[in-house]
């Protein structure tokens, strides 16, 4: 979901503000009980599992080259932050310091998502492969749409993170999507 957000923000400068609050808050959850706990619960997994389903399968017409690439960028990036502590401690650090924010204020507020943002550019943004982001220059350009891509992409690295505590790999991503595809059908006919 997180890089579906990345795009649309990119493309038009907006973005669900359902989604996106779910993506963000995800960030909140580091010691979760469950994978839906980590996105406030199995309502909330169901955009996530329904845009996983269109670009693995197609479903929903081609799938779109530019959230895959900027999926697998960012779970290539999250299996180098493992191999750095130091940099997952400082990002750890950093989203105990925003969540202290969100007793002021909204997570979607700007001063949590500038604070997110932040957090990525510090710690994240500096690592090969980058994550390059494309999309309309009026809305790339702009500071606020900027720094919301920015946090999207942070917790996309936390959805990767996931991914890999769930035994997930780029690799098997790329071998077995189609049983990525049957299981998350029937995951999402049991929600």
């Amino acid at each position: 979901m997180a890089a579906e957000l990345v795009q649309k923000i990119a493309n038009t400068g907006h973005y669900d503000e359902g989604n996106m609050r779910i993506s963000l808050e995800s960030l909140f959850s580091l010691d979760a009980e469950s994978v839906p706990a980590v996105f406030g619960g199995k309502q909330n997994i169901r955009p996530g599992m329904q845009r996983l389903v269109a670009q693995l399968s197609g479903s929903d017409g081609n799938p779109d080259m530019q959230i895959t690439r900027y999926a697998l960028t960012l779970l290539k990036i999250e299996t180098k932050l493992q191999g750095g502590s130091a940099a997952m401690d400082r990002i750890r650090r950093g989203l105990m310091e925003a969540d202290k924010l969100r007793v002021h204020y909204d997570t979607l507020d700007e001063k949590v998502i500038d604070m997110l943002a932040k957090i990525y550019s510090d710690n994240i943004s500096t690592i090969n492969p980058r994550v390059m982001v494309h999309g309309n220059e009026d809305y790339l350009k702009k500071e606020s749409c900027a720094n919301s891509i920015r946090a999207c992409l942070l917790s996309g690295i936390r959805s990767a993170v996931l991914w890999r505590q769930c035994g997930g790999t780029r690799w098997r991503l790329v071998t077995g999507r189609q049983r990525y595809v049957n299981q998350a059908n029937r995951d999402l006919r049991a929600l």
